[in-house]
């Protein structure tokens, strides 16, 4: 039995590819792969955007394993049959466990738990950001990992009208949260892919794409939960809500963005509006904010720059209550990266000023940082 199971493997199509390791059956309707990804990071300031202004910004330098990562995907049986799945062995965590059926190009059903396709900034991959970090309107806004099923799709492809869809029914408790906890979360995603091609969820255009892709998008995400805010630790609450009982909070909120990519230049924005009403309390609470940001290449114009070294800046800018006028948080950074093998391999150093504002009260810092981003 060993000898046939030893005589199999080396059979067995494997090798080193794109993403990393890689497996071919004979028949090719089966392709894995298996990959690692670690970011290593330096930061001199610690940022809780939920704290008081008073106690958000603390001096700690510290250099941390932030991101250690296990990746498989591929298709498996079918070519149309695709799997994924993502490990933090940092937290123990399991992200992503999902399968995609790629039967038509307009009609992709998904099933499982993966990061929900609401805003173009969170759906980007961390190893695959322009800035160290995601901008503070992340914290605020984003919907992140749920449990849920989807249908998405890409319609009038390569045409005027070429847009992409995504509808998807979430469980509404995040991150390892239960399968169904009362009434679901429902999300709709379009975006006009206005110049005829789909640009992909990675920042920087490190193509320097001579025929450049762009997107208009509008979301929408409405639903109940006992959450009022979700990161990859799953379901949590913002800054004056406590753990809700079932359907105790309901969520509405939008966004509309902006992206494009060509000639080494990129850009992308958005916009969010969200609505929080405690079923409970009777009480309601709305929130604004957005960010934008820029990125270049300038070796593109100016042949004596480094060629794999790319600036940019962002500003983000957010009104926790619009109640409270008062209250306010701002970010400026500028990052510079250095890519040594795409964003597999980079090296990036950022300046952020931060700036907050609470009942009559104003903090101010900046923040350094430095990463490095390698996957094999």
């Amino acid at each position: 039995m060993l000898l046939t199971a030893t005589g199999a493997f080396a059979d067995a199509n494997i090798s080193y590819g794109k993403k990393g390791v890689e497996y071919l059956s004979e028949d090719e309707n089966t392709v894995l792969w298996f990959g690692v990804r670690l970011q290593l990071r330096y930061t001199s300031l610690d940022f809780d955007p939920g704290k008081p202004p008073s106690q958000a910004l603390t001096d700690k330098d510290e250099i941390k394993l932030n991101r250690g990562r296990l990746k498989l995907g591929g298709n498996i049986f079918r070519p149309w049959f695709q799997i994924y799945s993502e490990y933090d062995f940092t937290k123990k965590n399991l992200l992503d466990l999902r399968a995609t059926f790629q039967w038509k190009q307009w009609f992709v059903p998904r099933i499982g738990q993966w990061k929900a396709e609401y805003n173009r900034e969170r759906i980007d991959s961390s190893g695959n950001q322009q800035f160290i970090e995601r901008s503070v309107a992340t914290y605020w806004f984003t919907v992140d990992r749920q449990k849920g099923v989807s249908v998405s799709g890409r319609l009038m492809a390569n045409s005027a009208y070429d847009s992409s869809y995504w509808l998807e029914r979430m469980s509404g408790t995040g991150r390892g949260g239960a399968s169904s906890d009362g009434k679901p979360l429902w999300l709709a995603r379009y975006q006009w892919n206005l110049l005829g091609r789909v640009l992909p969820f990675s920042q920087s255009d490190l193509q320097r794409m001579s025929s450049p892709a762009a997107s208009i998008a509008i979301a929408g995400v409405y639903g109940h939960s006992r959450f009022t805010r979700f990161s990859g630790a799953g379901g949590g609450q913002l800054p004056g809500y406590e753990t809700g009982v079932e359907d105790q909070y309901r969520l509405s909120q939008w966004m509309v963005e902006t992206a494009w990519q060509g000639y080494g230049f990129s850009w992308q924005q958005e916009y969010h509006w969200k609505e929080i009403h405690d079923t409970v309390s009777a009480s309601t609470r709305k929130l604004r904010g957005g960010y934008f940001q820029a990125g270049y290449f300038f070796s593109e114009i100016w042949p004596a720059f480094p060629r794999p070294l790319e600036l940019a800046g962002r500003y983000t800018r957010i009104k926790p209550d619009t109640a409270q006028p008062e209250e306010q948080q701002e970010e400026l950074s500028l990052v510079a990266n250095w890519f040594f093998n795409g964003h597999r391999n980079k090296l990036s150093s950022s300046v952020s000023w931060i700036e907050l504002k609470s009942n009559n009260q104003r903090t101010r810092d900046t923040q350094l940082g430095l990463q490095w981003e390698f996957s094999f």
